[in-house]
């Protein structure tokens, strides 16, 4: 199978396909994620992030993927989407849609591609067109596209999805299915080839690369703005389940395991570290000692004012270290990692709890 990528200039590349696989929610969100990244919209970095960080919890012979890897790639391929708007399940909108392959040259293209997907991805019912985020070739992403945000749907035009397919090609394209070592610099530039057979794209996407890495390196040395004490095991065992369930649904009523409202992920978190919360918001912000932004620990419970029935405060996160809090927003979203001080939640604060 052949997979077509244009990037920014428009030029057409070849690279071949050679996977096919599941997506997973990533185990833990990994350290040297700032909360923005200029020129990257907030749920294009998230997409990259969750990408990154399932990446070795389903392919374990792939080791060190980080966001920046993927947000190289997002650069060159589509400016990060920049110019669309991307819904809350990562749909985005207006689709990409690459020049048609024809044969004429444009893009690079001199092969002719007849229409292969009767115009369902790409609109053109006569010839092919690369599509989406990561712009892929209709026939291969029919064999090959994986579904990223749970959905069960797989679209080419979702950047969950294909964020998570281009993650997956990085890793398991090596042709002898040995370890791939994304902090290796030769193995990140022999996957790059593997994904793009063009030397200059693999220098434009390491020169991206570097810059992204040093903006993580950053965000690793920089002083957090809420508490980063010492976490007792348990709170540190109530993140780490939480931050396991990041990227499954929010279910108003749930308590897992496929999916979770935000109390209910809450109280299973501290229920894998031994310890019982109870089932509601309002009876949980109650259950414990009150602690100050400042002193937050891993596992500690944060509650807002969102305004929902059912009285104050009616919303819940827990804190998972280095400003970051596990979040089940609302019906229509997954679960995801943010920050503790993002301008929404800062404003509808309430209160800070650790269970005992």
């Amino acid at each position: 199978m052949i997979r077509y990528a244009i990037a920014g200039a428009g030029a057409l590349f070849l690279v071949p396909v050679l996977f096919i696989g599941v997506p997973g929610s990533p185990e833990r969100h990994p350290p040297g994620v700032p909360g923005e990244v200029e020129g990257i919209p907030a749920s294009v970095l998230e997409a990259y992030v969750q990408a990154a960080a399932g990446l070795e919890s389903e392919h374990e012979q792939c080791r060190g993927m980080t966001w920046s890897v993927l947000a190289g790639i997002g650069k060159v391929e589509s400016d990060h989407v920049t110019d669309r708007k991307v819904s809350a399940s990562g749909d985005v909108r207006p689709k990409m849609i690459g020049p048609r392959l024809d044969g004429s040259g444009a893009g690079g293209n001199t092969t002719p591609h007849m229409d292969s997907d009767d115009g369902e991805w790409d609109e053109d019912v006569e010839y092919d067109r690369a599509v989406g985020p990561m712009q892929f070739l209709p026939t291969t992403w029919a064999t090959h596209g994986l579904d990223g945000n749970g959905d069960g749907v797989a679209d080419p035009h979702n950047i969950r999805d294909a964020t998570w397919s281009a993650a997956v090609y990085l890793c398991v394209s090596h042709p002898n299915a040995e370890v791939v070592d994304f902090t290796d610099q030769d193995d990140l530039e022999a996957a790059l080839l593997r994904y793009n057979r063009a030397s200059w794209y693999v220098d434009k996407v390491m020169g991206h690369i570097k810059t992204y890495t040093e903006i993580a390196a950053q965000a690793v040395t920089q002083t957090p703005r809420v508490g980063s004490g010492v976490s007792s095991e348990q709170g540190r065992a109530a993140a780490e389940w939480a931050l396991a369930q990041v990227g499954k649904p929010y279910v108003w009523g749930g308590t897992g395991p496929h999916g979770f409202d935000c109390s209910g992920l809450t109280m299973q978190a501290w229920k894998a570290a031994g310890v019982t919360v109870p089932r509601v918001t309002t009876d949980q912000v109650n259950t414990g000692t009150h602690v100050d932004l400042q002193d937050l620990q891993m596992g500690d419970l944060l509650f807002y004012d969102t305004g929902a029935p059912g009285g104050s405060p009616s919303h819940v996160t827990m804190y998972v270290g280095e400003g970051q809090m596990v979040n089940a927003p609302r019906t229509g979203q997954n679960i995801r990692v943010e920050p503790v001080d993002g301008d929404y939640y800062t404003s509808v604060f309430v209160a800070a709890v650790r269970p005992s």
